[in-house]
């Protein structure tokens, strides 16, 4: 009896462990076949698939020099063409897009984004399938600041296939139908879009090869009136304060001395605020020159007092006088031909 009951418990277990091998081959048929289902459309006369492009900024929320990036408003559009997606319907369907084959888009300056209208696709009868989106958020752009504020930058938007298909799977284009764009009216208060082109040129990636890419690219101005009022012109005023003291009497050596001090202080205080709206670069600005050279006659200022009240109190008052005379013409002259190196040579 044990001997019988032993013998059919094996073979359950033989069954079983047959049954469980079907269904493996038959999990395994189903994922080749889903594998053969998803692969790329390959079209009539073989070559890479086309995806069109569109991308339309919406509004352009911000600009920052500190961070080196820009806050934007995107939507964007990719359509291609897949004749196992065609169907016998008189309108577009929605799918899932994770349904159907699509290209592995990604952004690739992208820091931090918001997207939405992006789980659909959108399938014609003739098989093309159109995936929108809408994104918000932060995007990295290295900024050339030599000329601040007087600086002209362009921003990219790109976009990268980032699939195993590579340049000879995946083609990305200009959408014909309709070219991107970007708004004519934006949130952005100190800077002017003056032109935005398209481009499909190749990422050369860093371990070889290429992957397809396209990018909406917009060039802006910076509005320079903005800092002319409330950057450059303190900073004159501070300096023109500096050079009260040549019109004191140099015999009053401590009202002379307050005033360039005070100057100095103040200059001090400016460069603090004015470091807070650039990045951390390694080289000067214009803006950076024009700045460093009135700090300097600020502080030449102050030692041109300490010079003059010295000479008062040795009874050579003349001689500081004739000092503060030649210091009245002096400083305006270097200021001059500070701006001049600042925004013209520099």
């Amino acid at each position: 009896m044990m001997t019988v009951l032993f013998l059919l418990s094996w073979i359950q277990r033989g069954v079983s462990l047959f049954a469980c091998g079907i269904s493996c081959i038959f999990a395994f048929g189903t994922l080749l076949a889903q594998e053969n289902d998803f692969g790329r459309p390959i079209p009539e006369g073989g070559g890479a698939t086309e995806v069109r492009c569109l991308i339309g900024v919406l509004d352009v929320d911000e600009i920052s020099d500190a961070d080196q990036n820009f806050t934007v408003n995107i939507f964007t559009r990719f359509s291609w063409e897949d004749f196992r997606e065609a169907h016998g319907g008189k309108g577009t369907i929605k799918k899932l897009l994770i349904d159907v084959w699509h290209p592995n888009l990604i952004f690739l300056n992208r820091q931090q984004t918001w997207s939405s209208l992006g789980k659909y696709v959108e399938i014609s009868p003739e098989g093309k399938v159109t995936h929108r989106q809408q994104v918000w958020g932060n995007f990295s752009q290295p900024l050339n600041l030599h000329d601040f504020p007087f600086d002209s930058q362009a921003f990219s938007i790109r976009v990268v296939n980032a699939g195993s298909d590579g340049m000879n799977g995946v083609k990305l284009v200009q959408d014909p139908e309709i070219e991107s764009f970007v708004t004519k009216s934006y949130s952005v208060a100190d800077w002017k879009i003056v032109e935005h082109d398209t481009d499909s040129i190749p990422l050369t990636l860093p371990s070889g090869g290429d992957a397809p890419s396209f990018a909406l690219t917009f060039t802006a101005s910076r509005l320079s009136n903005h800092y002319m009022i409330k950057v450059v012109a303190p900073l004159l005023m501070i300096v023109l304060l500096s050079w009260v003291v040549f019109w004191l009497n140099p015999s009053e050596g401590g009202s002379q001395l307050g005033v360039a001090v005070t100057s100095f202080l103040t200059m001090i205080a400016y460069h603090v605020a004015l470091s807070s709206k650039l990045p951390e670069i390694s080289y000067l600005t214009r803006l950076d020159v024009f700045v460093f050279c009135g700090t300097t006659l600020v502080f030449l200022a102050m030692i041109e007092v300490v010079i003059t009240t010295g000479l008062a109190q040795k009874d050579k008052l003349d001689v500081a006088r004739w000092l503060d005379r030649i210091c009245r013409v002096l400083f305006p002259v270097l200021l001059t031909l500070g701006g001049c190196y600042a925004y013209l040579w520099h």
